[in-house]
């Protein structure tokens, strides 16, 4: 299981996941996102590193819900104070490392970890406390469930009062999919209660399939006073067995590191499947728009052509022989039909984008000036059935030839609705990307990376 070929394989496989994105908020995408998280996190918290120093000692992380008393039996089994307790909550707020000082080598290069030596951890073990899992900080539990999933083995510690609650049985249950090496401690349990709490938790452990957990009770103390040696021996000479011996130890290694293997073939395909659907709506989310701005494109070419930019105040100055007002007034409508085409595009491709749309970016990209080029755009936005009224065009273009010649007018005039219908549409093209920028979708060969990149883990293992 620590051969290189595997170590390779897996690697490629998180560098798979890293690659995979779900930015559109689809259903089940908030859960692919948590998983693309947790499944590269293990893979280069435990999985490589645990390929790489197969003989590092057992990591045992102490986890559990607010209050359960975590910190407390972490110093019960050391046999000194090394993390703290409190009233406070939550206590651990940054994890606390155990270990012997000449397994310190194996965890130097741990980061927002604190580390304590301790000689009196047993042999081939490190304890790690860690912040609760229903902590009323997100950041709290996220460490929590990252941290559980470094781990060799964990010690789920709860209460006799808190047993059944919901936070600590999601992470009961992911301990069992994946087979990880399990220890229960049932912690505060008042002596005339013991009779009744432990089966009842026995029997919940069982349907969940996880009666083969070694379950061990610890009495209710008074505060400060410890937990009772008593309970606490046992759960130590547990430990202390399968972290001493090297067979043991590695049995324990090899069962977390298989079921950790062997849940990828249920987390992978998901994971793969989840990258198609994102490609999908963000295929039919770009064509949505697409088609809005290509009928969007056609209104406004169309209001070009029809003379739609001589009505009104251009007509008005083009009368009282105002060129230069005429070509302010061109300019004007230009403008305004530039920004009714945006709005009319905007509306037309709101139901198509994602939650959030875009922000439309103003545009003026005429700046006509000058008589002559004042005459060009009149002309240029005169057009068959413009109502602008009769002998504009043809009066303008016979102005213009007079000045400038028949021919060389006309080929201006046709540049000026060349160039018109050309400026037009890449306002038209830039306002429709700036939408589609916001539908960011993972590259179509992500999911089918994952696919082939989990193949050859299976076949490395």
């Amino acid at each position: 299981m620590g051969s290189d070929r595997l170590s390779a394989a897996l690697a490629d496989l998180r560098e798979q996941v890293v690659a995979t994105c779900f930015p559109l908020d689809l259903p089940g995408a908030v859960q692919a996102r948590l998983a693309r998280r947790e499944l590269i996190d293990q893979l280069g918290d435990y999985v490589l590193p645990r390929l790489a120093v197969p003989r590092a000692p057992l990591l045992a992380v102490v986890g559990g819900s607010t209050g359960a008393g975590r910190s407390a039996l972490v110093n019960a089994l050391v046999g000194r104070e090394v993390t703290a307790v409190g009233a406070l909550r939550p206590t651990t707020r940054v994890p606390v490392m155990v270990c012997r000082s000449g397994d310190r080598h194996w965890f130097a290069r741990e980061r927002g970890i604190e580390l304590r030596l301790d000689e009196r951890v047993p042999p081939g073990l490190a304890f790690l406390d860690v912040p609760d899992i229903d902590s009323v900080s997100a950041d709290n539990r996220r460490v929590a469930v990252r941290l559980l999933g470094a781990a060799d083995l964990w010690i789920f510690v709860t209460t006799a009062s808190r047993y059944a609650d919901a936070a600590p049985w999601h992470l009961l249950r992911l301990a069992h999919d994946r087979n990880t090496r399990l220890v229960i401690v049932l912690n505060r349990v008042p002596p005339e209660a013991l009779d009744r709490v432990r089966p009842d938790f026995v029997g919940l452990l069982r349907r969940a399939g996880l009666g083969d957990v070694p379950l061990y009770p610890i009495a209710e103390t008074a505060p400060g006073t410890g937990l009772p040696e008593r309970n606490v021996v046992p759960i130590r000479t547990w430990l202390a067995a399968r972290a001493a011996d090297p067979d043991a130890r590695a049995a324990v290694v090899r069962r977390t590191l298989g079921g950790l293997l062997h849940s990828l073939d249920r987390r992978v395909p998901p994971l793969a499947q989840a990258v198609t659907r994102q490609c999908e709506a963000a295929g039919r989310v770009r064509a949505c728009v697409d088609r809005a701005y290509a009928t969007t494109s056609r209104w406004a070419l169309k209001a070009l052509d029809d003379g739609s930019l001589l009505r009104g105040a251009a007509v008005t100055c083009w009368c009282d022989g105002d060129a230069a007002g005429t070509a302010r007034a061109v300019r004007a409508s230009l403008d305004a039909l530039v920004a009714d085409a945006f709005a009319r595009g905007a509306d037309r491709s709101l139901g198509c984008l994602p939650q959030g749309g875009v922000r439309r970016v103003g545009a003026a990209p005429f700046a006509w000036v000058g008589e002559d080029l004042a005459l060009i755009a009149a002309v240029g936005g005169v057009g068959p059935g413009s109502g602008a009224g009769p002998g504009i065009g043809p009066e303008a273009a016979g102005r213009l030839g007079t000045r400038i010649g028949a021919e060389r007018a006309a080929r201006l005039i046709l540049e000026v609705r060349r160039g018109l219908r050309r400026d037009v549409t890449a306002a038209l093209d830039g306002e429709r990307a700036r939408r589609l920028a916001v539908v960011e979708a993972p590259d179509g060969r992500v999911g089918a990376g994952l696919i082939e990149a989990l193949d050859v883990v299976r076949r490395s293992a």
